[in-house]
This record gives structure tokens, sequence and C-alpha cells, in this order.
């Protein structure tokens, strides 16, 4: 078993997750392994593997809108306060008061308020 934690840690590069995934065991099995042969792979290995575009685009798919594990709006929710914010505009209120009134109504800060109808941030809808 150790043989193949170390084929798959320091030769695939996979993660200690995804070794332990693959072997069945779990993650404190394979980090208790690889502490007896002096601990993972060096810190500077560690972060390269993370610096790749893929793994970026990897972290970015997987972490927009709804799929983000902070996210505090749906998607209709957005949808309806990018509608709201121009309509109030239209009939002559202010931008921050209208801000301000969304954040309110929709349990966020105004700064959020900001980014959506500026499109900071939920670009993707």
């Amino acid at each position: 078993m150790l043989d193949q934690i170390k084929q798959l840690y320091f030769v695939e590069g996979l993660s200690q997750r995804q070794v332990a995934r693959q072997l069945g065991v779990s993650p404190g099995y394979v980090q208790k392994r690889l502490k007896s042969l002096g601990g993972g792979r060096p810190a500077k290995l560690a972060v390269q593997s993370r610096a790749t575009p893929e793994y970026r685009e990897k972290i970015s798919r997987t972490q927009i809108g709804e799929n983000n594990h902070q996210v505090k709006l749906t998607e209709q929710q957005v949808l309806a306060i990018r509608k709201e914010y121009d309509l109030a505009l239209l009939n002559g209120h202010q931008k921050s008061a209208t801000q301000y009134y969304l954040a309110k109504k929709y349990g966020v800060k105004r700064p959020t308020i900001s980014d959506i109808v500026l499109r900071r941030t939920w670009k993707h809808i």
C-alpha cells in the first residue's frame, strides 16, 4: 500500500485526498503514511501544482454562482436585483439610495449590490 501511495502522490502528483479516494482509504491514513516517509511534497512543488492555468480554470468553474459555498443569493434574486435597480434609476431614484434599499431587502451589503449591477460578480448571468 505504501508503494501505491508513493507512486500516486510523488510520481503522478495527485493530492492526498485524490490518493485516498483512488485507494479507498481515508485521507488521514494517507497523511500518516506520508509522514512516516518524512512528510509530503516540498512546499514549492505543492504551490506549483496549484499555480497552473488548468487548476485555476477548474477552481473558477466550480466556484461560479450558486456553486460557491459562500453564496447568499440565488440567480433569480440577482436577476431581480438588476431589474429593480434599472427600474429605480428610470424612475429618478439615486444610485446609492437604491443600492442601500436593495441591500436591506436581500440581506446583503451595499457593495454587493453595486458589484452585481456593475457585473463585477455574477458575470455569467
